[in-house]
């Protein structure tokens, strides 16, 4: 055993030297490379500029915490919204005491920090077991520096923290268990439930499932344990008193998670099973991070953890409790509704998977403690499971090896350890250097597994974390310096970004947040349900459930009806690219466009200069509408009509009595078209073939004189007498003509279907997708509008393994290649491992002077997927005539519409007078600060609908003339009401929905506790 010497110093000192000697070889990949832990989607889109904005509340006025704030989107809660994020995470308070310049460090530290807490957690649980100081150190290390954290702490750092409280949870459970207090189960419930509320859901099952199988464990070993019943009155009331101390966060937040867009979704994204390559790549992941992950299956076990649960399984009546835990994770991680079911009835993220890594640590300590007393059947055992796992996972790959070279690494660790089992016996190794051996295998094993994630060497994943430096460079940047042109003005305004100012992975950016310019694109987990309902009732291409807004999709009205007065676009997107109507190039005194020169970052600029663009038609935050359209009717409209429905009248759900009902008026005009299959690359002609095979020839003694230009489509008599030999075709095969046949009629069905407007997009017997041009019957009728092409009963047809696979033969036969069985095999083994049952599509729709795309997510996005079957994909406002629109689509066979249309909406002086009413009715002396708006109406002969574009929240409260005034729902997502006639002051104000209650449910529950703390303590002593 470790000496004696060694025995002296505290355990958790010696997991501190493991832990930074650990954690400096992992991370140093990243930060010998120059890298940050802030990664370039979610850290820097979302989780730096969140940790900026609370730093900012923290430093200036907390208080403001609990209050709307305009620069969430359209305005939202700041506390429910960061409640996910940074509010319940104790370790973000710290960077109230650091300066705004150095977060990009203390993000990172922080990061760190709370991975080293994860250690000295479990070693918290591990200590009320009868496990040896060794065993615990290296169950704690392989607890600590697992597949899952080292993910997470590049990825979402305050995912780390239920790898703290899970163990903290367990060993509170375990007190209760032998009779102790069951006050710091209430104290850690409290702190988990304020941490995440996500988190709390898993974390509570979880614990539930721990709470009965230890309840079952001690039972079976009948040990001393009081009545079931006695020990759930305990547990309950413990989290019951929790939950209320918890309640300023909770019932607050709670109501916000009912009311947001993430309240809806398909239940484990309708899946029954799992794409056939999550099980194909299951038993390399089960050791390794396999270069990525999929559905959140993020295990990476260490050496010495797999050989634990080997071990355990094998002595399966010795733990019968354990094991049976270990089946049902076994089972659990093959089917997406357990999943889903962890995950609260949502996506089949297996996040639940790090609850696992305790149950794996407990199996590794087990095992680790029965070391000196392994029979020769367990060593075989061992050994043999060993290599046969290594064995399946060099079959799956189809007998070879085609992984990464970090992976190989692992797998050689894992010999090792299995050789140093094996080899103990033989050399004579005392217990103090068997330990000693094996405590540097497990450090080499651990961070090589961390190397493995950070390392740009290893794995592409760290290639996405941003360079050093330039996180508050790009925040301060964002816009070249475009934001400190916007006015100061009395009138509340928004802005919003051109499509494509940025190409990030991300559905959207928060930065803009930090930046005060009130974008109306956000990035959140918890949005506005209204607001994501009345983008997806106009049909916003964009939405998101994260990002229910995006850029608005370019659209005209959309932008003005939100008052976005001014957008943020790139510089070269002025030269021929369509505009919104209406917003104009601010120009310098010389009339030239205004540019903002790029402020250029590395990795993170668009690399070029800002332009602003100003809309005279964007409507105030509050005005009156003299007109309505009831919800009904308004649901009976097409996605178009609906935008621009809301110029003519105000959407109610109530009806405001007096105020007259308008007969909405569509301004959109059905647009002629017709479609045809662009089949210039599809090879359904001999032609085509000998071209294709004279382009794609091989060798290097090829004649020159027969290389073509790459847009030849047709030959001469002279080209096809020179080719027909040379390519081989002088007597074409049956299975060639076939071929050619299959994809002639390919395009001529498509085309049949296409007849009387847009039904299907294809794909020829190559597995290429083909792209189709729309040609619009009267181009010039259409110029001066804005056109959508309007999708609905859309559904699309995935590839498949069989189709890759005969695709893949088909061109073998185009080119005259021979197919032979190692193609086959290769084949075959590309599509086990592929993504192809699972993936979703990319739709562009391009003209003259736009491109834009419509994209479906496919099952494997486990934050925004949702099924598509309609949408409206906006071309653009042009002055010009548009003759045509070219189709393409990616990475499936094909799509299918029910209907496609193309509609143009003018926009003229009519359009123009439209607006400026409304913008006339609006509020005088607008005054909005963060929790108030307050104004005057003008006058008014008879009822209207005070309007807004405030997002609907039971916490805005209207006063007319000082009385309360009931609000309701207007525009499907806004704050509105009735007012009759007259001339008022109008006064909202908001305060945070369940903040008074969930504050009254914290002060009575710690009241409670600490009189119950009073009371035991009171007991103990006069019992003593």
């Amino acid at each position: 055993m470790i000496s004696s010497k060694l025995r002296k110093i505290p355990l958790w000192v010696q997991y501190t030297g493991m832990f930074v000697l650990i954690a400096a070889i992992a991370y140093s990949g990243l930060f010998l490379a120059g890298r940050t832990l802030i990664w370039e989607v979610d850290g820097i889109a979302q989780h730096f500029p969140i940790l900026l904005e609370f730093q900012k509340i923290l430093q200036s006025h907390s208080l403001k915490l609990a209050s709307w704030s305009w620069n969430l989107g359209l305005g939202a809660d700041q506390l429910t919204t960061f409640a996910y994020y940074v509010v319940g995470d104790p370790f973000n308070y710290l960077v109230a005491f650091v300066s705004r310049a150095h977060l990009e460090f203390w993000y990172q530290a922080l990061i760190i920090l709370r991975l080293y807490v994860v250690g000295l957690a479990f070693l918290g649980f591990s200590g009320q077991f009868k496990f040896s100081r060794f065993s615990r150190l290296i169950g704690t290390l392989t607890y600590t520096f697992t597949a899952y954290t080292f993910y997470v702490g590049m990825h979402h750092p305050f995912f780390l923290l239920p790898m703290i409280w899970f163990p903290l949870l367990c060993w509170s459970i375990e007190r209760i268990f032998h009779g102790k207090s069951w006050l710091p189960l209430s104290l850690i419930t409290a702190v988990v439930i304020m941490s995440n509320f996500y988190f709390a859901y898993l974390l509570a099952l979880g614990s539930l499932i721990y709470a009965l199988v230890r309840f079952w464990n001690l039972k079976r070993q009948a040990a001393p344990l009081r009545s079931f019943g006695q020990l759930l009155w305990r547990i309950v009331i413990a989290v019951l008193l929790g939950v209320m101390m918890a309640g300023t966060l909770l019932v607050p937040t709670l109501l916000a998670m009912l009311n947001a867009t993430r309240a809806s979704f398909n239940f484990a994204n309708g899946l029954w099973t799992y794409p056939i390559n999550y099980y194909v790549n299951l038993p390399n992941r089960l050791l390794t991070n396999g270069g990525s992950v999929q559905y959140w299956v993020t295990l990476g076990l260490s050496g010495i953890s797999f050989l634990g649960a080997i071990y355990t399984l094998r002595h399966f009546k010795r733990y019968w409790v354990l094991n049976w835990v270990l089946v049902a994770m076994m089972i659990g991680i093959l089917l997406p509704s357990f999943a889903a079911v962890f995950n609260v009835f949502s996506t089949p993220s297996n996040r639940w998977l790090l609850l696992a890594t305790l149950v794996f640590a407990l199996a590794t300590m087990h095992f680790v403690d029965q070391l000196s007393s392994l029979t020769a059947g367990d060593l075989k055992w061992l050994a043999g499971v060993s290599v046969g796992w290594l064995a399946l996972i060099w079959v799956i790959n189809g007998f070879y090896l085609n992984i990464r070279k970090h992976d190989l690494a692992t797998y050689l660790v894992i010999l090792v350890l299995v050789g140093l089992l094996l080899a103990r016996s033989s050399l004579h190794l005392t217990n103090r250097q068997f330990n000693w051996l094996l405590l540097g295998i497990v450090t080499l094993n651990l961070a090589n597994n961390g190397l493995g994630w950070l390392s740009i060497n290893t794995n592409s994943n760290s290639t996405e974390q941003i360079r050093r430096g330039t996180a508050m460079q790009w925040v301060h940047n964002y816009f070249d310096g475009a934001e400190a042109a916007l006015p100061e003005s009395d009138q509340f305004y928004r802005t919003a970004l051109m499509p494509n100012y940025y190409t990030m992975r991300s559905a959207e950016s928060d930065v803009p947040m930090v930046l005060g310019t009130h974008t109306v694109g956000s990035y959140f987990s918890v949005q506005s349900a209204y607001v994501g309902k009345l983008s997806q009732d106009l049909g916003n291409s964009e939405y998101a459930m994260n990002s229910p807004l995006g850029t608005l999709s370019e659209r005209t009205t959309f932008s003005n009806l939100l008052g976005v007065r001014y957008l943020f676009a790139r510089q070269d997107q002025l030269q021929g690219q369509a505009l919104p109507a209406g917003y104009q190039v601010v120009t310098d005194k010389t009339g030239a466009a205004k540019v903002y020169a790029d402020k250029f970052i590395y990795g993170l600029s668009n690399h070029t200069g800002t332009v602003l663009l100003q809309s005279k038609n964007a409507l105030p935050l509050v005005y009156t509408q003299k007109q309505q359209i009831s919800t009904a009717q308004f649901e009976k409209l097409s996605a178009v009509d609906r935008e621009q429905a809301m110029l003519q009248g105000a959407v109610t759900t109530h009806s405001a009595a007096g105020v007259k009902k308008v007969a909405v008026k569509s301004t959109a005009e059905t647009v002629d078209y017709t479609v045809q299959a662009d089949a210039t690359n599809v090879l359904d002609s001999l032609d085509k073939v000998m071209i294709y095979r004279n382009q794609h020839a091989t060798g290097s003694s090829n004649n020159a004189l027969t290389k073509l230009p790459a847009d030849t489509v047709t030959l001469t008599p002279e080209q096809r007498e020179l080719l027909t030999s040379d390519t081989g075709l002088t007597q074409p095969s049956t299975k060639l003509l076939r071929l050619i046949t299959a994809n002639a009629s390919i395009i001529e069905q498509t085309n049949t279907d296409n007849q009387n407007g847009l039904k299907s997009l294809a794909s020829d017997v190559q597995g290429h997708q083909i792209p189709y041009t729309l040609t619009i019957n009267e181009p010039k009728k259409y110029r001066n509008t804005e056109m959508y092409l309007v999708l609905s009963g859309i559904s699309y047809q995935r590839s498949s393994i069989k189709n890759e696979l005969q695709t893949s033969q088909n061109t073998t036969v185009f080119t005259g290649r021979p197919y032979s069985k190692i193609d086959h095999l290769n084949d075959i083994r590309d599509g086990l491992k592929g993504n192809l049952s699972a993936s979703g599509y990319s739709l562009t729709a391009q003209t003259v002077d736009n491109t834009v795309s419509f994209n479906q997510l496919g099952t494997t996005n486990m934050s925004d997927y949702e099924p598509r079957t309609a949408a409206v994909i906006n071309l653009g406002y042009s002055k010009y005539a548009r003759g045509k629109i070219t189709l393409n689509f990616t990475s499936i066979r094909g799509l299918k519409f029910k209907k496609a249309e193309l509609v143009a909406v003018p926009f003229g002086k009519q359009y123009t007078r439209q607006t400026h009413r409304l913008q006339d009715q609006g509020l005088t002396n607008l005054h909005v600060t963060d929790n108030q708006v307050t104004g005057k109406t003008t006058a008014s002969a008879k009822a209207s609908v005070l309007t807004t574009s405030i997002p609907y929240s039971t916490g805005w409260q209207l006063q007319v003339d000082g009385q309360p005034v009931k609000t309701q729902v207007v525009n499907d997502a806004f704050v509105g009401a009735r007012l009759s006639a007259g001339r008022y002051h109008i006064k909202l104000t908001y305060t945070t929905p369940g903040l008074k209650l969930g504050q009254i449910l914290s002060a009575l529950g710690a009241i409670l506790t600490l009189a119950a703390a009073g009371w035991f303590t009171w007991r103990r002593y006069h019992q003593s």
